[in-house]
């Protein structure tokens, strides 16, 4: 296993030093051809240089453009991403990233990108949008797409892989059948180290953990396209995937001397573990100004698990035994109902009119439930709002108005009505009635060929995690975070300015700038002597963006780079010191910066990316945690496609593998007077000061992926 670890990074490093020796290696790409109506287009031929697999692989490729995947939230209308396939948007909660993996290259025909209101598409609210056009499926079906990967995760000792198989069926003249099977799996190892200070930093307390996930899981996927007559368009698709996920983890606690002084050894199996989705729509076209669209979706989440936690001591390690075996039991079921209607309507000259209906039904039932035995027997351990059931029943009318002023001035207004109840059974009893409205406004101004200027206005109401409802427990951490039924949505008034200028084929640059006017700011609160989720304030978000793509053929043969950049400052009061600070979990700033070269006189190309996020910190009744990766994470991979329909990519991510920082700040409170929470005492108490490897942004993988069509 070592053995294949140095060769799959010796061929990613060796691709390095490949520019000098091929520098003289050209390519001609077929340029993209820019319409009257402010949508480029771009020729599948324009991609062959990238060797796409699937139509993710081109839509990556775009210059200037970034996948959305939308937001993860109830419902449908608010969840779009930027990305439609034949003018629609997929009727899936699936996120639109991995829906393009499961659309071979071969059948894409073209790639539009939609800047503004441009266009009568099926997503509004987006300030620029791609559509992938597919082709008509040749007479037998594809050919049939196939990924295979092998991974070596740093700490895990074992190979990870990945299996991807999938065929389009062209079952007549007028219906396309789709099928993805995909076996997505994580055998990954955490192995952190934890020092313990006093106020004067002197160290008091030693801890090691490690944590091994093995997470197996199947999915298939399929996806019918139907054309039954020249006005009617059906879709469906259907989802399952089942889980088998475990995680065997080991914490030792040593003094400063490193004496053992305890341990703990716990195991994690979840049963009954899947989620399933099933969704359509139906089109109906009366004329090319008026149409009519049904969607219904339905999803399933179920999660059993199961969680046993013993700790020894050196009293009883010596008798024999654990001191204790904690044990949890967590049963969750989750499930949401979506029905929506809408009606688009070229009404009158230059105006565009969608409007309709959407009606959801939302449930979350959690159950948990801790006992400790300490020699005596399980005894059950007492928690507040440890039995949830939540329900929400919703409603939104919207309707929106896309307005072309004049060639190159378009105006988007819109306006989303929310009605919502929801009520919470079990530990707490609640009902509670929202009603919200969320206007939008969009103006885009194609001010010069090269040069779109975008800006736009909007009322955003976050949805409540109905997790939230409920108590959550960290064993390892030792903390607990209490249910809330009182807690409120934030609402948000959001600002946005975008300039864009695009250099034909030298590439394209979008700089924007934006605030936020955030209501009832969702963080952490002190209800008792116990930390909740909850409500905060008002505060403010202000920052800018910058992405862009820029050929850089005239200095290096080949070669582009891709780069994108984040910077922002937010600001809260906060509600135990009554200090200004900055949003809880929020980055002030990342970046991403990529380079590719070709080399097509070995059909081969490399690249090479860095990319680094701000800290982020937490507040709590007792505590502040501070999170920061020490250092960049760096990829480099090379590709060949030497072997007629394969590409074969090698890998090394994170090739300096930085470890995960982690400082938690205990306070002291006030002596005999507990209901004042220790952090507005600003007197430490305790410092846990935690480095991490091998966690989410400091693995270092290598892996191999074989791809193609047969």
């Amino acid at each position: 296993m070592n053995h294949m670890k140095y060769v799959i990074g010796f061929a990613a490093f060796s691709a390095a030093i490949f520019p000098c020796a091929f520098a003289q290696d050209t390519i001609e790409q077929t340029a993209a051809v820019t319409s009257e109506d402010g949508i480029e287009t771009f020729r599948s031929d324009w991609f062959a240089a990238y060797n796409p697999v699937t139509a993710f692989d081109m839509v990556s490729r775009i210059p200037g453009f970034e996948i959305d995947d939308g937001e993860t939230r109830r419902g449908f209308g608010g969840t779009a991403g930027n990305v439609l396939v034949n003018g629609e948007r997929p009727s899936s909660k699936t996120v639109v990233s991995e829906q393009l993996k499961r659309i071979p290259a071969g059948s894409v025909e073209r790639i539009e990108l939609i800047s503004g209101g441009a266009g009568n598409f099926d997503v509004r609210g987006q300030t620029q949008l791609v559509n992938v056009v597919l082709g008509e499926t040749a007479e037998g079906g594809s050919p049939t797409t196939f990924v295979l990967e092998l991974r070596d995760i740093q700490f895990s000792k074992r190979l990870g892989w990945t299996v991807q198989l999938t065929k389009t069926f062209a079952l007549n003249d007028k219906a396309d059948l789709t099928l993805d099977f995909q076996t997505p799996n994580l055998r990954g190892r955490t192995e952190s180290v934890e020092m313990t200070r006093d106020p004067s930093g002197a160290i008091t307390g030693r801890r090691e953990t490690h944590g091994q996930p093995n997470n197996i899981e199947l999915l298939g996927s399929a996806v019918l396209n139907w054309r039954p007559t020249g006005q009617d368009t059906i879709n469906f698709n259907a989802e399952y995937n089942p889980k088998w996920h475990t995680l065997d983890v080991g914490v030792q606690i040593e003094n400063p001397d490193r004496d053992y002084l305890a341990s703990v050894a716990g195991r994690k199996e979840q049963e009954n573990h899947y989620s399933a989705e099933f969704g359509g729509d139906w089109e109906h076209r009366f004329s090319p100004e008026l149409s009519v669209k049904l969607i219904g979706l339905l999803s399933q989440n179920n999660n059993e698990s199961t969680d046993v936690y013993r700790t020894f001591t050196n009293a009883s390690v010596l008798a024999g035994g654990p001191a204790n075996i904690q044990r949890i039991d967590q049963e969750t079921s989750r499930g949401e109902r979506v029905a929506r209607g809408v009606v688009m309507w070229e009404a009158l000259p230059g105006h565009t009119l969608d409007f309709g209906l959407e009606g959801a039904f939302n449930f979350r039932d959690t159950t948990l439930n801790i006992t400790n035995d300490r020699g005596a027997g399980p005894v059950a351990q007492p928690l507040a709002v440890a039995n949830a059931r939540v329900e929400e029943v919703r409603f939104e009318p919207f309707i929106t108005d896309v307005w072309t002023i004049a060639p190159g001035l378009t105006l988007e207004s819109g306006l989303v009505w929310e009605f919502s109840k929801i009520t919470q059974t079990g530990d707490e009893t609640k009902e509670r009635e929202f009603s919200y409205a969320k206007p939008r406004f969009i103006a885009t101004w194609q001010a010069s060929p090269s040069d779109q200027i975008r800006a736009s206005i909007e009322r955003d109401i976050s949805q409540l995690d109905f997790s939230q409802f409920a108590t959550a427990v960290n064993v390892v951490d030792a903390f607990s975070i209490v249910g809330n039924p009182d807690l409120e949505p934030e609402k948000t008034w959001k600002l946005r300015a975008e300039w864009e200028r695009r250099f034909g084929d030298f590439g394209a640059i979008t700089l924007s700038a934006f605030h936020d006017e955030v209501e009832d700011v969702e963080d952490f609160v002190a209800i008792g002597s116990n930390d909740a989720y909850g409500n905060i304030g008002d505060g403010t978000r202000t920052g800018l963006e910058l992405q862009g793509t820029t050929r850089l053929s005239a200095l290096i043969p080949n070669s582009e780079l891709r780069y994108s950049g984040l910077w922002q400052e937010t600001k809260v009061t906060d509600p135990i010191t009554g200090e200004t600070r900055r949003f809880a979990g929020e980055q002030d700033w990342e970046y991403d910066v990529s380079f590719r070269q070709e080399l097509p006189s070995i059909n081969s190309a490399w690249e090479m990316s860095l990319s680094r996020d701000s800290d982020t910190v937490e507040f709590k009744r007792l505590e502040d945690i501070h999170s920061e990766r020490s250092g960049s994470e760096v990829e480099l991979f090379a590709e060949t496609t030497l072997i007629e329909g394969i590409t074969v990519r090698a890998t090394a991510r994170n090739i300096f593998h930085p470890h995960e920082d982690r400082t938690r700040t205990f306070y002291a409170g006030v002596p005999g007077n507990p209901s004042i929470p220790p952090r507005s005492t600003g007197q430490i108490f305790e410092v846990d000061e935690r480095k991490l490897q091998g966690g989410p942004g400091g693995t270092q993988v290598f892996s191999i992926r074989i791809s193609g069509t047969f």
